[in-house]
């Protein structure tokens, strides 16, 4: 679908326009993740917003707020989907009881004494004499369904059936973490899938005579658990003057939207088929009454989907700058999913619905694709998950896509030329441990602040480094002018030509041998470039040597998994702890309970294997490149042998990654899992700790020296 490029002037908001999006956004969420249509019914419920958004936002009264809310509904065309405004609630109700002269009685509700037990009693007995009953259970808005409930009493309900009956079960659309929307790659397992709940089953008395029952509803009644049995089983008819009603055994949930509306929402459907029937307000009793003198049908099974397959999320990617309903649709997707489906939302430093509100604003107004882009950015920072990461090319252009051919760090909270890559910058003078002072005539403070707030960071030193990776880039081909000092004293200023191919080259943090063996009989692996293939080479030459240095100070190639079971020859050694959410409904106030959630756990072991294993000491290098896989290897070598961590504190991120769209062409990156070490210990925003801490400093660079080996060489020496 295209998106509307035309920007006009925004209205002024509406005085309650703060309070009525962010409720509309937790509705829209709520069904896109809970509603059990949308798990394998083809509805477009991005237009379904889209369209209605612009009614919601021009509603000068309530009465206006609910129909422009009941024109999103209606995309769902379900009868237990529905927007009300709320009336009055009555403190009481009373029965009215009418025996009709053919043996029929209508039993209904009036406002009066409240109910109780005798009331109960006296139902039981109306309904004991009669051939046909007609449940009159239409209420006025706020009214309490008291004949609704009085129904499922035991004694009463018992009256309705000689056999047992059983409500139909019913099944909701449940989530084990958010499915990514790109990237073969990416983790697997998170999946949806449907829940089925067995329905209630209600007793019977085998004196009670078989009668045909009917049950007349309106949106603000619900037919009792009996009546739904009742129906389920072929003995009842229900009809509706409402094109909306609930059904006990149906869940649902009441979302309040602010000024007096208020929306049900289904969570479940039932696996049996339960027709009701429409009618006019006035013969509605007339209607019961022609039904019931007709054969009952029993209804059939639900042929629903067996598995859910629900439409694909769509990026709009045609569009950089998508029209105004299009930006909301996007911060309700980023607040919903990192509501639902990020791991860590209990660590973030601030409420993510209090985020939510803060920016959305910001998406309203944000006058370009830039802007527009950058509140995402901004927004997702604050989730403080170095996977928290952003795609989109309007990103890559504010950012820039190549590098130049220098790798540059933090060293000593200074950006210091660590390696060079670039021929004309060695001819230029240019050495390691030269510092820069100004990128384009800005002062690389002035670009570190400017950039930092929409860099999503674990931990400090990860930020630092993140945003060092990228604070030279700009344009591919173009020249980045670089004011650098020299340790020679002298400023230089600068021109080098970035290039994308920068990129590839500056993936491997290291050059030189991957396996070595240093003096003192100690071997050495690069496991930043060492492949599951070379592992056994690996071992092989260091089958003799009094201790193993693993340089993890980068990203792995997934050697973990050979490596540590090399390491110990236990058994089912327990690596890490797993837990991630599930997400069973929404999490909705309900009664007494304001906030509820659900996770899963599981206890990763190391694998096995029947090769020799390493008796040595082992220790691993780590610093703020150490990071997700690179972290998980720190868990998996610490569960083996207890190996020692030596440098400085790793980046605090691992989980494994999931992602989805928003419009813009915009692809979002985050936490699935909350990953812990085996005895439940905190890893994500902490690192892995080194056991002996040691930096590199700037006169190391420049003397050429790695001084985080220099001590793990020491330290295992001993």
């Amino acid at each position: 679908m295209a998106l509307a490029t035309a920007q006009f002037a925004l209205p002024k908001q509406a005085p309650t326009e703060k309070e009525r999006l962010p409720a509309v956004g937790k509705l829209w969420v709520t069904i896109k993740y809970f509603h059990p249509y949308l798990a394998y019914r083809d509805i477009d419920w991005d237009k379904a917003l889209v369209e209605a958004l612009p009614k919601i936002r021009a509603a000068g009264n309530s009465a206006e707020y609910r129909a422009a809310v009941q024109s999103m509904l209606d995309a769902l065309h379900d009868p237990a989907t529905y927007a009300v405004v709320k009336g009055s609630e009555e403190s009481a109700a009373s029965l009215k009881i009418d025996r009709q002269p053919n043996g029929m009685v209508i039993v209904s509700q009036t406002s009066g004494s409240p109910t109780n037990r005798k009331q109960a009693s006296e139902l039981a007995k109306a309904i004991a004499s009669a051939s046909t009953v007609v449940f009159d259970l239409r209420v006025p808005a706020g009214s309490p369904d008291y004949l609704s409930q009085l129904l499922d009493d035991d004694g009463v309900s018992k009256e309705l059936s000689r056999v047992p009956l059983d409500a139909p079960p019913q099944r909701l659309w449940i989530h084990n973490g958010l499915t990514a929307a790109s990237g073969s790659t990416l983790f697997s397992d998170y999946h949806s899938a449907f829940y089925t709940k067995s329905g209630l089953h209600l007793p019977n008395d085998p004196s009670a005579q078989d009668r045909k029952v009917a049950f007349i509803l309106n949106e603000n009644s619900p037919l009792p658990a009996i009546g739904s049995a009742l129906l389920a089983n072929g003995k009842a008819v229900v009809l509706a003057e409402s094109p909306h009603y609930q059904i006990s055994g149906v869940e649902t949930a009441a979302i309040p939207m602010g000024e007096d509306v208020e929306a049900i929402v289904r969570l479940s459907e039932p696996l049996v088929s339960q027709q009701v029937r429409t009618v006019p307000h006035d013969n509605a009793l007339d209607q019961a009454a022609a039904a019931l003198s007709k054969p009952l049908v029993t209804p059939s099974a639900n042929p629903l989907p067996a598995y859910p397959s629900p439409r694909p999320d769509q990026a709009y990617s045609d569009v950089r700058y998508p029209s105004v309903e299009y930006r909301i649709l996007a911060a309700y997707k980023i607040w919903g999913v990192f509501r639902y489906f990020f791991a860590y939302r209990d660590l973030m430093d601030e409420d993510w619905d209090d985020i939510f509100v803060r920016f959305f604003p910001k998406f309203i107004a944000a006058k370009d694709a830039r802007e527009y882009n950058l509140t995402i950015a901004e927004m997702v920072a604050y989730t403080a998950d170095s996977h928290s990461y952003i795609r989109s090319d309007e990103l890559t252009d504010y950012f820039g896509k190549s590098p130049v051919g220098l790798r540059l760090r933090l060293i000593e909270k200074k950006p210091v030329i660590t390696q060079i890559l670039d021929e004309d910058a060695t001819k230029a003078g240019i050495q390691a441990g030269d510092i820069v002072s100004k990128v384009d005539g800005e002062s690389i403070i002035d670009r570190f602040n400017r950039e930092s707030p929409y860099v999503s960071s674990s931990t400090p030193q990860w930020h630092g480094y993140r945003v060092m990776q990228q604070i030279l880039n700009g344009p591919e081909g173009s020249m980045a002018a670089l004011t650098i000092g020299g340790q020679d004293g002298r400023t230089r200023e600068v021109s080098l030509k970035r290039a994308s191919s920068y990129s590839t080259v500056l993936r491997d943090q290291r050059t030189g041998e991957v396996i070595k063996l240093l003096p003192g009989n100690i071997g050495y692996a690069d496991l930043d470039r060492l492949t599951p293939e070379q592992v056994d080479e690996m071992f092989n030459k260091f089958r003799d040597t009094k201790a193993i240095i693993f340089d993890v100070r980068g990203y792995p190639h997934g050697t973990a998994w050979s490596i540590a079971p090399r390491l110990t020859a236990e058994k089912d050694v327990a690596a890490a702890v797993f837990t991630g959410p599930l997400s069973l409904g929404p999490d909705l106030p309900l009664g007494d309970m304001l906030t509820s959630t659900a996770s899963y756990f599981f206890v990763q072991r190391l694998p096995t294997t029947d090769q020799w294993k390493y008796k040595g000491k082992t220790v691993m290098l780590i610093d703020e490149r150490t990071i997700s896989q690179a972290e998980h290897t720190g868990l998996f070598f610490e569960a083996a042998n207890k190996t020692e961590f030596i440098g400085t504190p790793s980046a605090g991120a691992n989980g494994d990654v999931t992602n989805f769209v928003v419009p813009g062409g915009i692809t979002i990156n985050f936490s699935g899992h909350d990953v812990r070490h085996a005895n439940g210990g905190k890893l994500q925003r902490l690192g892995l700790q080194p056991s002996v801490t040691v930096a590199p400093s700037i006169r190391g660079i420049r003397e050429g020296r790695d001084e985080v080996l220099e001590k793990a060489i020491e330290y295992v020496s001993k």
